[in-house]
């Protein structure tokens, strides 16, 4: 499932820093009890390629742009499904720190029926790090 809205045009320039990107989405809405954090910088279409996620042409950063992809678990109620989720996956400009949008993980009844990675994304490994 993916909800990405496009929040902020993204420009080249200068990068926000792993460890701001990190604190902007531990402050999330929905974000508390974190047990597990981390950030990779990549490009639109490397995140696009790894994640499986379908985003609109809007979504898509210009040129080269690249974004910040934070990983969290703990308790999560990032999405409209008002359950809690195990992890949630957060994309952001890597320019200005805005959210592009986020990837809600299993919730707790999903992952135990085995529809989803229920600890960490699965795919987060196979994610580059050009940051």
């Amino acid at each position: 499932m993916l909800v990405l809205g496009v929040l902020v045009a993204c420009s080249p320039g200068a990068l926000i820093g792993r460890d701001d990107v990190l604190k902007k989405a531990s402050q999330e809405k929905g974000v508390s009890n974190l047990q597990r954090r981390e950030a990779k910088l990549m490009t639109w279409d490397e995140f696009l390629k790894v994640s499986g996620v379908s985003a609109s042409a809007q979504a898509r950063p210009p040129g080269k742009q690249r974004v910040w992809v934070v990983a969290e678990s703990g308790d999560l109620h990032v999405s409209s499904k008002g359950a809690r989720e195990r992890w949630a996956i957060f994309v952001y400009n890597a320019v200005t720190g805005a959210l592009i949008g986020f990837v809600p993980g299993p919730t707790d009844a999903e992952a135990s029926a085995g529809l989803g990675s229920p600890d960490w994304p699965d795919y987060w490994g196979r994610f580059p790090n050009s940051g």
